[in-house]
């Protein structure tokens, strides 16, 4: 065709083309969105970051934050693959089941094949500081109870009485820092409270809710104002998850958890245990953690700090519990770890301690591996201790546990076997300097290696290098010398004994560094 000349075919073609390519570059731009969304809700960040939202170009006033939080989470809904679920770690990465993630619009509620989301806002949550949310709240998680789903809190101070807790709901906040729930004041309740609880503690039945999660959130007791009562999270149940949750500020306990000792849960079932992680519980006035079960569940690098009694207790049907990379310490909690039920194990924990006790036994097959115990060096007003066996709800406990840490600066001593019953293995490295007086001395009774007595079948190995003999305690149970060739001779002020055969008989010999051989008993 001729330059110049006009085609309305060709110009139909053209704009056929020219339609192509701005729907390609619109559906590319639509994917980079929803992959930039993918892992956010409302402005949440599965990952347990925080984005803030904040207001629409078109509404300087703010008023388009929630429009904002919808869009977001449409864009999520869209987007959210089961892939990404579990790369980013959400509900579904927490094994809590498919329902949480493919949920429709926070703004809408609208369910969809997967589940439901429901945004506190939209159920007429104000999140000031200042108004009841309770209904507002409560109806959030109604809305989900039948099918399953997450209930997102934006932002905000929710005032609230106590919530009650189903299973397969999902409580997601935007960031310990950002979204707080707070008791309201008289409640004298928890702030969060299982389905039957109350009908459900002590009686140790399989029952209770399941497959639930709380994250991303802060529970504050608001003690000053609950002078009766107060929890921050009452659970009756089992196979749930409580990720990066500040609990602070209660009359009682931080967390309460309890379930019954069934060993198998009827096919097909997801699991039994609890998985807590990045939990912090402080400044309560009871302990930071109770937890009473459920049975071989996981604690991972959570932190209890100035709680007015232990920091973590265990106890109940909580036996096999694994606790990794925790910590807790305070000046006014004078327990920082209880295990008071049978083969808890702790790996790389550290009990950080101004008087009171680092960690208790008093169950058989305990385990306390790695870590630290850390005192102030202080005896007034109380006793300060290390490890401490005391006895356990049977005669025979607690036996049969294995402690292998550092213990530095406590002030009354590193261990002390008060009620140890035997068949365990405690091996202890020092640093213990004791107590000074005004005059430098050290204060009969202070910094000591060990008190109490082990039993006569634990095996101990407390030492303080070898320059502090009145630290140090070393019980061995009895062992093999097998015959050898005559060694090379010790190191200076050392002896070294072996075996060896002579003439067909067997000898027990010491050789002395310089050299000579002499023959402490002889096969006759």
């Amino acid at each position: 065709m001729p330059s110049g000349v006009f085609s309305p075919a060709a110009s139909a073609r053209s704009s056929q083309h020219r339609d192509g390519v701005a729907k390609a570059s619109r559906q590319r731009g639509s994917a980079l969105r929803s992959q930039t969304w993918a892992c956010r809700v409302g402005g949440h960040c599965l990952s347990g970051h925080t984005l803030h939202v904040g207001s629409s170009s078109t509404d300087p006033g703010g008023g388009g934050a929630m429009a904002d939080e919808g869009r977001a989470a449409r864009l999520y809904a869209a987007a959210v693959t089961r892939r990404t679920a579990l790369l980013r770690g959400g509900a579904v990465a927490a094994g809590l089941g498919t329902a949480a993630l493919g949920g429709a619009a926070a703004a809408n509620g609208l369910s969809s094949g997967d589940g439901t989301v429901a945004n506190v806002r939209d159920h007429g949550a104000r999140g000031d500081g200042a108004t009841d949310d309770t209904d507002a709240l409560q109806a959030a998680i109604d809305d989900v109870r039948a099918s399953g789903g997450i209930v997102f809190f934006p932002p905000g101070v929710y005032v609230t009485r106590r919530l009650t807790l189903y299973s397969r709901v999902h409580l997601r906040g935007s960031g310990g820092d950002s979204t707080i729930l707070r008791l309201r004041a008289g409640a004298n309740s928890a702030i969060l409270e299982s389905e039957n609880f109350a009908r459900l503690t002590g009686t140790a039945p399989e029952a209770g809710i399941t497959l639930f999660s709380v994250r991303d959130l802060t529970l504050d007791g608001n003690k000053s104002q609950n002078q009766r009562a107060g929890y921050g999270l009452r659970v009756y149940g089992y196979g749930y998850e409580l990720t990066e949750v500040i609990v602070f500020n209660c009359r009682n306990d931080g967390i309460v958890s309890e379930w019954g000792p069934t060993g198998a849960l009827p096919t097909p079932s997801h699991q039994m245990e609890a998985r807590i992680t990045s939990v912090r519980s402080h400044d309560n006035d009871g302990h930071g953690v109770n937890f009473q079960g459920p049975h071989d569940s996981m604690f991972l690098n959570c932190l209890a700090f100035q709680n007015g009694a232990a920091g973590f207790r265990l106890s109940g049907e909580s036996k096999g519990t694994l606790m990794v990379n925790c910590h807790a310490w305070g000046i006014r909690q004078d327990l920082a770890f209880d295990l008071a039920a049978t083969g808890i194990g702790c790996m790389n924990c550290f009990a950080d301690l101004n008087g009171g006790v680092g960690v208790r036994i008093s169950r058989n097959d305990c385990r306390w591996l790695g870590g630290m115990v850390l005192g102030y060096n202080s005896i007034d007003p109380h006793p300060e201790i290390g490890v401490q066996f005391v006895p356990g709800v049977q005669p025979d406990e607690p036996s049969g546990c294995l402690v292998e840490s550092k213990v530095i600066n406590c002030g009354t001593a590193a261990v002390d076997f008060g009620a140890d019953r035997g068949l365990s293995t405690v091996r202890v490295s020092l640093s213990q300097p004791g107590v000074r007086d005004e005059d430098g001395r050290v204060a009969p009774g202070s910094g000591q290696g060990w008190i109490g007595r082990p039993a006569h079948t634990t095996q101990v190995e407390i030492t303080q290098g070898l320059g502090h003999p009145d630290k140090n305690l070393v019980i061995q149970p009895a062992f093999d010398l097998r015959a050898q060739t005559d060694p090379s001779p010790p190191g200076e002020d050392s002896v070294r004994l072996f075996a060896r055969t002579v003439n067909g008989q067997t000898q027990l010999c010491a050789r002395f560094g310089n050299g000579s051989i002499q023959v402490l008993a002889s096969e006759s």
